[in-house]
C-alpha cells in the first residue's frame, strides 16, 4: 500500500519494498529477492549469535497481511473523519462498512490463500475485515515459499528463529500480500511498568494502614511511607544532594483511585464510564485478575467490579507455554493488575474487555488488536507494551494499518510511551538515542509520564507537576555519589514514520528533526514510581505468593488511566492527536521546566552489576535532565517528554476531545 505523501510528507521507498498507510523506507541494506518478487519482510532485525539452519521439518506460525484495496481512501477518511474541523468528523464507520469500502477483495484473497496452500502452507480463517490471515507450515515450506532461509539464533541466553534473509513472495501475489509477520523472534516484547527502589515493597500489606500510611497523620520525621507529597522527612538523613537542597521527603505509599479522581478532577465530572467500554491488549492472563481486583476495591473503600464488567478474550490457538503460565501470567499479572485497575479507578463503571496474546511477540498482539478493532468491541483501547523501533515494513504497516482501521471507526488507541527516556541510559555520548515502538507510531495517541505531587490525604491538591525523569544518587561513606539515570518516560523522534500532517508547523523541528519524521509522546499523565499508584494482585516474585497491594509506576500507569479519563466523554472520541495538536491543544495543561528541584530520599536496595545487594539511602532526583546528557527535555509548548501536556482538568480535556 502506498502512501499518500500530502498526508505523511514524502518517503522513499526501498526497490520491491511494499508499503501501507503512514509507512517508511524499508531498510537500505536489504535488496530485493530474485527477479519478478517483492519483498514482504526483512531478514532478522538482532541476529545475536547464529546457531545454524532451524530443522526443516518443526512447524511455525505467523500472520501474513493483505493490502487494502483502496489505500488512498482511507488514508482520506481517517484524516477527515478525526480531524475537529471537517464535516465528517465523528461520522464512523462499523467493521463491515470499513471491509466493503477499502478492505482487499474476497477474490484477491482467495488468490492469495490458494498461493500459500500451493506452497505446503496452511492458512486459517481470514480475519474478518480481510486484514490477515494466520498460517502454519513447516520451516522446508516457509524457505521455499518465501525465498528464505529460516535459520536459529541466540541472544541474552534466549533461543529464537528468524529468516537469514529477506522474505519475498511473487510479484503477483505481492499486489494483494503487503506483509508476512512473525517469521522474526528475534525482537520480544516488554512491558513498561517500574517499581521503586525502596527496601521494603509491602507486598504482603493488605490495607491502606498496614502499607504505613497515616492520611489524618501529623508531618514530621518518619519511617513511614507518606500519603502525599512531603508528609514525613525520614529520621537522621543527610541534606540531600546539590543541586537539591535541605532534605528531601520519603518517597509516598502510592496514590488511590480516589486521590487520583481528586487529583484529575474526574469528581467534577457527572459520567462515570458506564455504557462504555475500553480494552487492554497483553500477553497471557492471571485467572485471578477479577478477584483480585474486588479485593484491591474492597481494601481501599473504592467501587467493585460488578459481574460480567470485566471481560477475558482468550487466543483462539491458546496460550504459549513457554511464555504464560497459570501461576503468575508469566510474569506479566502485576501489569495486567494496573492496566485494570488504572481504568476501573478512572472510570469505574466502564466495561473492560482483556484481549490477551498467546505469546509476547508481534504478530500475536497484531492479533490481539484486530480481535478488539475487527469485532468494534470497545470505545478506546490501551497497552502497555512495546519494545525497540525496527526498519522493517512488514511488522510497522501491520501496525499502522490496524491503527487506520481504529480511527475510521471511532476507537481510540493510546500507547505508553515507554520507561527509559531516549533509550540513552542518561548518556547520549555513549549510547546514541533510539525509538520505542508501537509508541512511536503516528496512528496512535504515545502517553508520556509525569511526577504528580499531591499536598493533602485527599488528592484534591496538587502541589507541582513536572516531567518523569529519574536520576538518584546513593550515599556511601558519608558522602553522596554521582547522579546516574534511574528510569523516566520515554520519549523523541521514529527512525521510520515521517512526520505526520499533524505536527507539521506545531512541533518543533529540534523534536522532529530537519529530516522530519514522527515525534512523540503527544501528552502525559502521571507515571513515577516513587508517588506510585496503588494496585493489589497476587505476585509471583512474592515470598508467599499471596495476594497484597504495592505500589507501582511507569507510563503502564499513565497509558490505562488516560484511556479510562477518555471514556468519560460518553462517546467515542476516535483519533484525538489532530485535537492534540491543534487549537487548543485539547485542554491539556502544559508542562515546562527542566530544572531539579524535587525529589526524595529514601532507603533503597541497589542491585549492583556482579555483587551483593545492599540497602542505602538515596537521594532520588525527579525531573533531571539538567544532570543527564540525554535528548529528552521538558519546554513550554510542546516537548518530547510530555507533549503538549497533562489532562490536569478532566473537564476541560474530555471537552477538547469532543468537539
Amino acid at each position: 500500500m502506498r502512501t499518500k505523501l500530502a498526508l505523511l510528507g514524502a518517503i522513499t521507498l526501498v526497490a520491491g519494498a511494499a508499503a501501507t498507510p503512514a509507512m517508511a523506507a524499508g531498510n537500505p541494506g536489504s535488496s530485493g529477492n530474485a527477479k519478478g518478487r517483492k519483498v514482504v519482510a526483512h531478514a532478522v532485525q538482532r541476529p545475536g549469535k547464529a546457531l545454524g539452519a532451524a530443522a526443516q521439518s518443526s512447524t511455525t506460525n505467523f500472520i501474513v497481511t493483505f493490502r487494502l484495496r483502496d489505500e488512498a481512501g482511507a488514508e482520506s477518511f481517517v484524516k477527515s473523519v478525526s480531524d475537529p474541523s471537517s464535516p465528517q468528523h465523528g461520522k464512523y464507520l462499523n467493521p463491515q462498512q470499513f471491509t466493503s469500502r477499502f478492505a482487499a477483495s474476497q477474490a484477491d484473497v482467495s488468490k492469495a490463500l490458494a498461493w500459500l496452500r500451493s506452497q505446503g502452507l496452511k492458512p486459517g480463517t481470514v480475519s474478518p475485515t480481510r486484514s490477515y490471515v494466520q498460517v502454519s507450515g513447516s520451516v522446508a515450506a516457509v524457505n521455499k515459499a518465501f525465498s528464505t532461509s529460516i535459520r536459529s539464533y541466540r541472544t541474552s541466553g534466549r533461543t529464537f528463529t528468524a529468516p537469514a534473509s529477506a522474505v519475498s513472495v511473487p510479484t503477483d501475489v505481492g499486489t494483494i500480500i503487503s506483509g508476512v509477520v512473525g517469521l522474526d523472534r528475534s525482537k520480544l516484547l516488554a512491558t513498561s511498568n517500574s517499581r521503586s527502589d525502596e527496601a521494603s515493597q509491602r507486598k504482603a500489606a493488605g490495607s491502606v494502614s498496614a502499607l504505613g500510611a497515616k492520611p489524618g497523620g501529623k508531618s514530621g520525621r518518619s519511617d513511614a511511607c507518606s500519603s502525599y507529597y512531603g508528609q514525613y522527612t525520614l529520621p537522621n538523613i543527610p541534606n540531600a544532594k546539590s543541586p537539591l537542597k535541605g532534605t528531601q521527603p520519603g518517597a509516598m505509599c502510592g496514590y488511590t483511585p480516589q486521590q487520583m479522581r481528586a487529583a484529575r478532577g474526574i469528581d467534577k465530572v457527572k459520567n462515570t464510564g458506564k455504557g462504555m467500554k475500553v480494552g487492554i491488549t497483553l500477553w497471557c492472563n492471571d485467572p485471578r485478575i477479577a478477584d483480585d481486583t474486588n479485593t484491591w476495591a474492597k481494601d481501599l473503600g473504592f467501587q467493585k467490579l460488578k459481574n460480567g464488567q470485566l471481560q477475558v478474550i482468550a487466543p483462539a490457538g491458546g496460550y504459549d507455554p513457554q511464555y504464560c503460565d497459570d501461576k503468575d501470567s508469566g510474569g506479566v499479572n502485576g501489569e495486567q493488575a494496573l492496566d485494570v485497575q488504572s481504568i476501573h479507578g478512572a472510570a469505574p463503571d466502564a466495561n473492560i474487555v482483556y484481549a490477551a496474546a498467546s505469546r509476547p511477540f508481534d504478530d500475536a498482539l497484531l492479533t490481539s488488536l484486530h480481535t478488539l478493532v475487527d469485532g468494534n468491541k470497545v470505545d478506546a483501547i490501551t497497552n502497555s507494551w512495546g519494545g525497540g523501533e525496527v526498519n522493517d515494513p512488514a511488522t510497522n504497516d501491520a501496525y499502522s494499518s490496524v491503527f487506520m482501521q481504529a480511527a475510521a471507526q471511532g476507537i481510540s488507541v493510546f500507547f505508553s510511551s515507554g520507561d527509559n527516556g531516549d533509550n540513552t541510559g542518561g548518556d547520549q555520548a555513549t549510547t546514541p538515542p533510539s525509538p520505542d515502538y508501537p509508541a512511536a507510531n503516528p496512528w496512535i495517541t504515545s502517553v508520556g509520564g509525569t511526577s504528580l505531587a499531591t499536598g493533602n490525604a485527599s488528592g484534591s491538591k496538587v502541589s507541582w507537576e513536572q516531567a518523569w525523569n529519574t536520576s538518584r544518587s546513593v550515599l556511601r561513606d558519608d558522602a553522596w555519589g554521582t547522579w546516574s539515570y534511574r528510569y523516566g518516560g520515554g520519549g523523541g523522534v521514529s527512525q521510520y514514520h515521517p512526520e505526520p500532517y499533524y505536527q507539521k508547523g506545531v512541533v518543533p523541528t529540534r523534536f522532529t528533526g530537519v529530516d522530519p519524521h514522527r515525534a512523540y509522546p503527544d501528552l502525559a499523565g502521571a507515571g513515577d514510581p516513587y508517588t506510585g499508584y496503588l494496585i493489589g494482585f497476587h505476585d509471583g516474585e512474592a515470598a508467599s505468593g499471596n495476594f497484597g497491594l504495592t505500589k507501582i509506576g511507569g507510563t503502564s500507569w499513565s497509558s490505562p488511566w488516560t484511556a479510562g479519563t477518555v471514556v468519560l466523554a460518553g462517546k467515542r472520541v476516535g483519533f484525538i492527536n489532530p485535537a492534540i495538536y491543534g487549537a487548543g491543544h485539547a485542554g491539556l495543561t502544559d508542562i515546562a521546566g527542566n530544572e531539579l528541584t524535587h525529589g526524595f530520599e529514601v532507603k533503597a536496595t541497589i542491585v549492583p552489576k556482579g555483587g551483593a545487594p545492599y540497602t542505602a539511602l538515596t537521594t532520588v532526583g525527579v525531573n533531571s535532565q539538567e544532570v543527564q546528557n540525554q535528548t529528552l527535555t521538558s519546554e513550554r509548548g510542546y516537548d518530547n517528554l510530555t507533549g503538549f501536556g497533562v489532562p490536569a482538568s478532566t473537564k476541560a480535556f474530555l471537552a477538547g476531545v469532543s468537539k
